[in-house]
């Protein structure tokens, strides 16, 4: 039995990826099972997915803990989570990266296949959603079926989905991400940033984004954004960013922030980074079109 195990995040795809995934498997003649596991369902949350292909029909519907491939869409995740726990030690990664294998640090040496899918999906699919790029790569990597089975489970899944157009769009970015695939080893060693689960106290509690953070005589800050274990800001290696030239100060974007990042300075307007989560509200909403989002090269860019 073949068990693979998908990291990415809401938004990015990776449950329809695994699903898209199994589907083309079935065209292959063997059986598959796709599992998705996520908590919130909210856009650049934490989100696992599983999939199982076998010859014979497959009962097991646990999560994967000991996977013999791993798929990556979102590279953020390498710097916060050990994505590599529990491969087996023949296993392969597959990375969603714009580095050589050899230039990426986890937690151990490990055998992976990089392309820059999201980059691909940015030129093909117009914004990066990266899911059908990595099934290219993944198909690339392992081979346990055929491009054409794939094209026919993309197709399928996501032609229902999104219609026939971005189905076959899809299938490009895919044919394209398994013709740039690289393949390579890890370095070791890398010091993954663990996430502590966030259990607020009701002082924690975001309350509103009209009312800014505060601080508290008892020291307590509260507010959006003010849990500090809670950074919002590293669910999205993408910013937003406030053309001041542009920017008329409607401050319709502060009013409409979930994480009430947006704040006045003076007299600009600023994002703070930290709980940025790149949701994509503000632009909408700003009626001169003075909201882009920025990419962030480096996690530590984004926590400083």
């Amino acid at each position: 039995m073949l068990e693979i195990r998908f990291h990415g995040r809401g938004g990015t795809g990776s449950v329809l990826a695994s699903r898209a995934l199994t589907k083309a498997v079935f065209y292959a003649g063997k059986h598959a099972i796709a599992i998705p596991s996520f908590g919130a369902e909210r856009r650049g949350a934490l989100v696992l997915a599983f999939a199982r292909i076998d010859d014979k029909k497959i009962y097991k519907r646990t999560q994967i803990y000991e996977p013999d491939i791993i798929v990556v869409l979102d590279d953020s995740l390498l710097e916060l989570v050990d994505v590599v726990q529990g491969l087996k030690p023949e296993g392969i990664g597959v990375l969603n990266s714009p580095k050589k294998p050899e230039q990426i640090k986890l937690s151990s040496p490990t055998q992976v296949a990089t392309v820059d899918a999201t980059k691909i999906a940015k030129e093909f699919l117009v914004q990066p959603v990266v899911n059908s790029a990595m099934l290219g790569a993944l198909i690339r990597s392992s081979e346990f079926i055929t491009f054409e089975d794939l094209e026919k489970g993309i197709m399928s899944v996501f032609g229902t989905r999104l219609g026939n157009r971005m189905a076959k769009m899809n299938v490009e970015a895919a044919r394209i991400a398994y013709d740039e695939t690289v393949f390579g080893k890890t370095q070791g060693g890398g010091n993954n940033t663990k996430i502590r689960t966030w259990l607020p106290t009701v002082d924690e509690l975001p309350i509103g984004t009209i009312i800014p953070k505060m601080k508290l005589e008892s020291g307590q800050i509260i507010g959006p954004g003010a849990a500090v274990s809670r950074i919002t800001g590293a669910w999205s290696n993408e910013k937003a960013h406030i053309d001041q030239d542009k920017c008329i100060q409607c401050l319709q974007c502060f009013f409409h922030c979930p994480e009430g990042t947006i704040h006045k300075e003076g007299d600009s307007v600023r994002v703070i980074k930290t709980y940025c989560k790149a949701c994509g509200i503000c632009i909408n909403v700003c009626p001169v079109n003075a909201i882009t989002l920025e990419e962030i090269k480096n996690y530590k860019d984004i926590i400083s």
